[in-house]
């Protein structure tokens, strides 16, 4: 089976049968236009509670089925802002269900354990004539990205004279080719927390520490505060200096994140930007990373640098003085930035270390450190009467 999904807001009947006519066989199709598809919130219920299905009740959770039961999924997404859309990153968001909580090692990398043995093949589609070269790339890399890391083959279909499918392949992420610039010492940082969770919030906990040893010089901006969305972007046009802090989210940010920053116009001042995964390892950040420098300039504002930090996912289980003790070199990051106007680059390669696990890290996580992973999501599933069916496979056919 073959399945289109269109996340596209407008109707395009005419590149949809394009697509169509490119198959030899038909294809099913999901028009959610105007179809709710809400952010994930970052529960942990689709691991922890009802393994391998998601909580929420809209549009979203009725397409499972035909997703994971296909050979092939064709996504029509819109863009904004030279990246993928809110609509299309919550797509990819919403995914995690169909994988475990539990980790392997890939290529170096931290990847989520499969929850069915096998996945359909990825085909994307989105319209380049309103993105540069260098936006196009960033895109295409993001999607090879997502598609590698849900166990999938990568294809896009481009549409010129004639219709092509391309196969995707892994590429060096376009980041780090903007230098991280400086501005004189910052009177007031405006700071963007970009986590979706309502509690727990490892982003928020460190963010408290942050504001606890700046005070006035930094002003939190919660964004999962949406009614204040409009008062903010026109803050934006104003605000000299802004970052924004989140977690890191099938390698990108979250996609209310998204969503806000399609709302914000050219304007002058600094931009930076604070990422914190859960991986250790500083290389999932970089497909983001890449899209950021270009946001910077589309933005028209002087691009301070992007923060990496990865195993922040065990903030919350340590002890007080642990976690103080995890938090201290972030919230120097951010002191430097402000005091000084910049970011120190040796504390901030520090901070991204390690960028990938070596050949020794592998073999040795293979022989204890898989173990005891495992055993940390197990007890959480014990905990919430879930262990028996934490393999379950809910939506195969």
């Amino acid at each position: 089976m073959k399945v289109v999904f269109d996340l596209r807001e407008k109707e395009d009947e005419k590149t949809l049968e394009i697509i169509k006519s490119a198959y030899d066989e038909p294809l099913g199709v999901f028009n959610l236009r105007g179809e709710a598809i809400n952010s994930c919130i970052g529960c942990w219920s689709c691991w922890l509670k009802t393994p391998g299905r998601c909580i929420m009740n809209d549009r979203m959770s009725e397409i499972y089925k035909e997703y994971i039961n296909s050979d092939t999924v064709v996504l029509l997404m819109d863009t904004a802002h030279g990246f993928i859309n809110h609509r299309a990153k919550a797509f990819f968001d919403r995914t995690i269900p169909h994988y475990h909580p539990h980790i392997e090692i890939v290529g170096g990398e931290c990847h989520h354990v499969a929850r069915y043995e096998s996945y359909p093949d990825m085909v994307f589609y989105f319209d380049k004539s309103i993105l540069c070269d260098a936006e196009e790339q960033v895109i295409e890399d993001y999607l090879y990205r997502v598609a590698y890391h849900f166990k999938a083959n990568a294809y896009r279909i481009i549409i010129d004279e004639e219709t092509k499918l391309v196969p995707l392949s892994s590429r060096r992420p376009k980041n780090k080719n903007i230098e991280f610039g400086s501005v004189e010492s910052i009177e007031k940082l405006v700071v963007y927390n970009g986590s979706p969770r309502k509690s727990r919030s490892n982003t928020a906990l460190i963010l408290k520490g942050i504001s606890r040893e700046l005070g006035e010089k930094v002003e939190i901006r919660d964004l999962k505060e949406k009614n204040s969305w409009q008062e903010w972007a026109e803050k934006f046009k104003h605000d000299e200096h802004v970052m924004f802090f989140m977690p890191l989210y099938v390698h990108a940010m979250p996609s209310h994140v998204m969503e806000f920053i399609e709302s914000l116009s050219t304007s002058e001042g600094s931009i930076s930007f604070f990422i914190q995964s859960g991986f250790p390892e500083s290389s999932q950040s970089y497909y983001v990373e890449a899209y950021f420098e270009h946001l910077s300039i589309k933005l028209g504002r002087t691009y301070l640098g992007t923060v990496i930090k990865g195993g922040v996912e065990s903030l919350q289980g340590r002890p007080i003085e642990a976690q103080e003790k995890m938090i201290e070199p972030m919230i120097n990051a951010i002191e430097n930035l402000v005091n000084d106007g910049k970011f120190n680059l040796y504390d901030i390669r520090r901070l991204a270390r390690p960028i990938r696990f070596g050949k020794v890290i592998e073999i040795l996580f293979n022989i204890a450190g898989k173990k005891f992973i495992d055993s940390f999501w197990d007890q959480q599933l014990i905990a919430n009467d879930a262990y028996d069916i934490s393999f379950d496979r809910p939506y195969e056919i």
